[in-house]
């Protein structure tokens, strides 16, 4: 049954790659989504599914089995990025400012695709599949939240979803047991002090040296706090401060992020930065407000549904990898994970320059348009798994 999956998801390549043309054409960013969710639901209402229309947010469509089976979800996010696109496809986004450069329009593509291939096998020869459709994945506090807690995994027994991934070739799958992305946690730091004259530095508390030294100080929790074995990033994005060459200004602010792959650590860091604010503002006079917004939780694959997805993929393909490194990239799936045990994976979609061009988030990202065909398969393969 595997190893026919890839033929007939063939067959529906055409229809999937319209479909993600069309989303393509048309982005909608975060969790106002009305053409997308039109068209989400105009196709659901071609199949023989049991659909609702708002779950949390989001849009759920079941496909029932045998009385008893259990019941898998697959998850597709449909939203897209605030970037102008500079793809120059023909298809690109006739949204200004709005594109979608994260591959959000083909998961949801071959999430469509997987509900008609599942559908078209009858209802009664597999266990039973809940299709996820979902808003707002890139944007805090992202939509699989509302989703979960409206009960979207209710009577569902594993959950997976895939991810396109520009750099691997097309036909390439990739996931590993336990963390696989991160928990991206936002920070921002307001440092005030006391303006004045260039001239007259001593008259002045000056935002900008307690920001420099805060910027390298920062560094030392990675370095000094977080053991060795365990993973962390600590970046600063931004230092802004100051209006001209001649004036100590009053105020500094820096803004940035930390990644990490156990819950444990990242609270760690966000203790350890909250001390060393507080301790460099006392020595250098300044009044320092930290505020600390904690992201969505580590993505952790279950060791069991790692293990029988990767089963499946090999049943596709020849180039499957269980045990890629982990991503410091975050992703709301992690509520799911933290609801029912799944697996969350990763696709090639080719295309990605050696400057990095074409990579996820950038304005001249693409994929190859075949990967839909492989994502397709490898969805309804982990669906029915149990069948």
């Amino acid at each position: 049954m595997i190893a026919n999956l890839l033929a007939r998801s063939r067959e529906e390549l055409d229809y999937v790659r319209a479909i993600r043309r069309e989303l393509h054409r048309f982005p909608e960013v975060g969790t106002d989504l009305p053409r997308t969710r039109a068209l989400v639901l105009r196709e659901l209402g071609k199949l023989n599914l049991s659909v609702r229309e708002d779950v949390g947010g989001g849009i759920v469509a079941d496909l029932h089995g045998q009385k008893g089976s259990s019941r898998i979800a697959l998850r597709a996010d449909m939203d897209a990025l605030p970037i102008q696109e500079e793809s120059g496809l023909e298809f690109a986004s006739e949204i200004s400012g709005q594109s979608h450069m994260c591959g959000h329009d083909a998961h949801t593509a071959m999430l469509l695709g997987a509900a008609r291939l599942a559908s078209g096998r009858g209802r009664t020869s597999h266990a039973g599949i809940r299709f996820l459709f979902q808003p707002n994945e890139e944007f805090q506090p992202g939509g699989a939240k509302a989703m979960t807690e409206a009960g979207c995994l209710d009577d569902v027994s594993e959950v997976y979803g895939l991810h396109v991934w520009p750099g691997q070739p097309t036909g390439w799958f990739g996931t590993r047991q336990g963390p696989l992305m991160a928990r991206p946690d936002v920070f921002s730091i307001t440092l005030t002090g006391k303006g004045g004259h260039a001239s007259a530095p001593h008259q002045c508390i000056d935002p900008i040296l307690a920001g420099s030294h805060l910027v390298a100080a920062l560094q030392g929790i990675v370095s000094r706090r977080v053991a060795p074995h365990d993973r962390a990033v600590l970046s600063v994005t931004r230092f802004q401060a100051g209006s001209s060459y001649n004036i100590i200004p009053d105020t500094a602010f820096l803004q940035g992020t930390v990644r990490t792959l156990d819950e444990g650590t990242g609270d760690l860091v966000q203790t350890e930065m909250q001390r060393l604010v507080s301790g460099l503002a006392a020595s250098m006079n300044v009044r320092a407000e930290l505020d600390y917004q904690r992201g969505y939780p580590v993505v952790v694959n279950d060791a069991p549904s790692t293990d029988r997805a990767v089963k499946v993929l090999r049943g596709i393909s020849d180039n499957v990898d269980a045990g890629i490194e982990p991503v410091m990239a975050g992703e709301d799936f992690s509520y799911y994970l933290n609801k029912v045990p799944g697996c969350f994976i990763f696709m090639g979609c080719g295309h990605c320059g050696a400057d990095g061009r074409g990579g996820l988030h950038n304005a001249c990202f693409n994929l190859d348009e075949d990967c839909l065909t492989w994502g397709v398969a490898a969805l309804v393969g982990l669906a029915l798994q149990k069948a």
